[in-house]
């Protein structure tokens, strides 16, 4: 009857089977040629262990000491959506561009000439559009807000000086960031020097504010770069 077993018992009794199997632990049971002694297998499993860990643990340490170093210095070619999140990805924030930016594409030279140009021309930045409450140069240089209103003098020292940042990168073979790599900022800026040029009054009344962007490095486009997109990416 024993083909008649339902699949449960079958289970249970190849289980005992195993069971009983593991019990036996006597030497003599392995003492074949081809069922060598249980305490020579344990040596030999101990032994292969052993040169097994020696061999790993430095390879383990290496990729780990790898994986840190590789951490610490890995680079971003954007600095994020945000200035927690760029500060966070060691990027610095240029006043002259509005601009968060990692280091290879930050122009330290062009910032200071411009922030001391701004500075001796008294050309302030205003956190309403009424320009009442002037920003101090410390806020402006924390990059946490998302812009502030300027006048149209503001405007065009940013145009001319983001012009001689991009001539320094060029003659220096450095990094472009995506703001003012693209033509279209530079036409914009074109523009707006021939206007000043022809009309000393040009846009004068004109409600103006600087906004905060996050280009990409060595690339056009980034993020927050258009007025009329804000909140959008931007790939030209």
């Amino acid at each position: 009857m024993d083909s008649e077993r339902n699949p449960s018992q079958t289970t249970l009794c190849d289980e005992e089977k195993f069971k009983d199997l593991a019990d036996v632990d006597t030497e003599e049971h392995f003492s074949s040629p081809l069922n060598p002694p249980r305490k020579r297998i344990h040596h030999i499993l101990i032994l292969t262990l052993v040169a097994t860990t020696i061999f790993l643990i430095p390879i383990a340490y290496l990729s780990a000491s790898t994986w840190t170093t590789s951490s610490r210095l890995q680079q971003y070619d954007q600095c994020g959506t945000s200035a927690a999140e760029a500060r966070s990805r060691g990027c610095v924030f240029e006043a002259t561009g509005f601009t968060w930016l990692p280091p290879s594409c930050h122009d330290a030279e062009t910032e200071t000439e411009f922030l001391a140009y701004v500075a001796d021309h008294d050309l302030k930045l205003y956190h309403d559009y009424n320009y009442t409450r002037e920003v101090s140069a410390e806020e402006v240089a924390r990059g946490d807000g998302d812009g502030y209103f300027v006048r149209e003098g503001y405007h065009l020292a940013h145009c001319l000086f983001l012009f001689k940042k991009l001539h320094r990168a060029y003659a220096n073979k450095r990094v472009i960031d995506g703001y003012i790599i693209s033509l279209n900022h530079t036409e914009h800026c074109v523009e707006q020097s021939l206007s000043v040029g022809r009309d000393k009054d040009y846009r004068k009344d004109v409600i103006q504010f600087s906004y905060t962007k996050w280009p990409y490095c060595g690339r056009p486009g980034g993020y927050n770069l258009i007025w009329a997109k804000q909140g959008e990416w931007t790939d030209y």
